[in-house]
């Protein structure tokens, strides 16, 4: 080997490397034989409160308003309640909003996420402690 690409090579080992923030990423599921309720569903069912629109929160997501549909009413078949109340059409058009229940499920979803997260990014300081 040339001692110039020998010198490269021993220039590049002592040469630090760029410090990367590694993090750890958490996706929170609850599930039965079917996903129930996960941060897609969570997320839906917030902007279905903000806007009062499946249309309008399925759009802000990129996803199609069947699929809306289809993952909130598995995740009300699965609960046992309702988590959307629809008002049909009319001349002022309709409108949607979460139910008591559904505001609930989304607020308790949120805590047991954040304490999972803030637990499981302790953990993976203690397990991972170079990165």
């Amino acid at each position: 080997m040339s001692e110039m690409v020998q010198d490269k090579r021993k220039e590049e080992r002592e040469t630090p490397r760029e410090k990367k923030d590694f993090h750890l990423r958490v996706k929170l599921q609850i599930n039965t034989d079917e996903p129930v309720l996960g941060p897609g569903v969570a997320e839906l069912l917030e902007l279905v409160e903000e806007t009062g629109s499946m249309k309008e929160a399925c759009g802000r997501m990129g996803m199609s308003y069947s699929k809306g549909w289809k993952i909130t009413g598995r995740a009300e078949q699965e609960l046992g309640y309702p988590l959307i109340l629809r008002s049909h059409g009319g001349r002022t058009g309709g409108s949607c909003s979460v139910t008591q229940e559904g505001l609930s499920l989304i607020r308790r979803y949120r805590a047991l996420e954040e304490k999972v997260k803030e637990y499981a990014s302790g953990i993976f300081k203690d397990i991972f402690e170079e990165l």
